[in-house]
């Protein structure tokens, strides 16, 4: 029996209908002033662990006792060779126990070396050998925090010739073996396979459905590169349309789980965020009384 069988099942105070925004420096001070709506925000560990004090730290302090709380990761690199952060892991279980609507959440991918932090998240070799090993990290993740973990999708702009499982099925391998859940980037499916030039409701459709445990939207950017061009997650801009459309699709295929808007550079005044958010809550309104708390 795998060790995530004993721990407690993943579940939230938070409707599954419920829409929510990223708690960033740009945005805090307007947030923490207005104090509008929403069903939940979403907070970085790094940011409790990093802020020791100052107007952030006191305005984030405040904001968790103000809203529902969901914690996303950017540090954790699981797919690292080097040791798990163990205090930063401890850190994570002692904020879980203080929101009780909350799950964790981080990526499939990797951002350090020794001991040395990157600001991106490098996608992961894949092959069964990563499988293995990142099973091996999710279970030591989940049994030091006490929870199942999410690991959200992330975008590429690279493929590595080593790899012998495309993107989805190698996240499906990892779910089925570890227990862990998906936190599905929507923006991050369509950007691929415009990069890739794949079908993204054919990528969409391959995921597992009882994996998907949540939703993160965000822009990305076209830019130039070289002779062609790609998007790139800078999470900038509004959704594209597209994304939206492919966002309805993943609600019938995965059913509705809290979803996040992020807009964490170029950010605009809270209003324009908002009206963001409120496109995610009017897409969800449908499933709200028919859907699981």
């Amino acid at each position: 029996m795998p060790p995530t069988a004993s721990l407690t099942p993943l579940s939230t105070g938070l409707a599954r209908a419920s829409a929510g925004l990223n708690l960033c420096h740009e945005n805090a001070q307007e947030l923490f002033d207005k104090r509008p709506e929403l069903d939940f925000i979403q907070i970085h560990p790094e940011h409790v662990l990093q802020e020791q004090g100052g107007v952030y730290r006191d305005q984030l302090d405040e904001l968790r006792r103000y809203y529902n709380v969901i914690l996303h990761g950017f540090g954790l690199s699981i797919g690292s060779s080097g040791p798990l952060d163990r205090e930063y892991l401890l850190l994570v279980r002692q904020l879980l126990k203080e929101h009780p609507e909350a799950v964790f959440s981080d990526h499939f991918s990797w951002s350090s070396l020794s001991k040395h932090h990157f600001h991106d998240l490098i996608p992961l070799i894949q092959t069964e050998e990563t499988i293995q090993y990142m099973v091996e990290r999710i279970e030591e993740t989940q049994d030091i925090i006490g929870s199942p973990i999410l690991l959200e999708n992330v975008s590429s702009y690279m493929r590595y010739k080593e790899s012998n499982f495309s993107e989805i099925e190698f996240i499906n391998e990892i779910t089925k073996r570890s227990g862990c859940y998906v936190l599905l980037d929507i923006n991050n499916i369509w950007g691929n396979a415009m990069n890739f030039k794949e079908d993204p409701w054919t990528e969409l459709s391959r995921l597992r459905p009882e994996s998907v445990r949540g939703y993160h939207m965000a822009g990305c950017t076209l830019e130039k590169v070289g002779a062609g061009s790609l998007y790139i997650d800078y999470h900038r801009e509004a959704v594209h349309d597209e994304v939206w459309d492919l966002y309805e699709q993943a609600l019938s295929l995965f059913g509705p789980w809290p979803t996040l808007l992020e807009w964490e550079n170029n950010v605009p005044p809270l209003e324009r965020t908002l009206q963001e958010v409120e496109k995610i809550s009017k897409r969800l309104r449908p499933y709200s009384l028919g859907a699981e708390q």
